[in-house]
């Protein structure tokens, strides 16, 4: 899956409806379907290595779900309340 979009680019109806069938899944489950994962990890400031910062796998801020958006299966996390959506 490709990352689509933030809620703060999306409507309170699908944002809604994506919230009511998410469950959660593992970082490795995430990892799994997330292309481009590192990138956009890398956009938000996380490291690489843990050796060097913090790492989006632990940062335990972070949540990891699977759900629909748009009618779509998809993957996305959370992240300061906002869910980013891959698709």
């Amino acid at each position: 899956m490709t990352y689509l979009t933030c809620c703060v680019n999306s409507t309170y109806e699908l944002i809604s409806d994506l919230q009511d069938s998410a469950v959660d899944i593992s970082y490795k489950t995430f990892r799994k379907y997330a292309e481009g994962l590192d990138e956009w990890a890398k956009s938000m400031g996380y490291e690489a290595r843990s050796n060097q910062g913090l790492t989006l796998k632990n940062d335990f801020m972070v949540g990891y779900y699977k759900g629909v958006y748009s009618g779509k299966p998809c993957v996305f996390l959370t992240h300061s309340s906002i869910e980013y959506i891959w698709t």
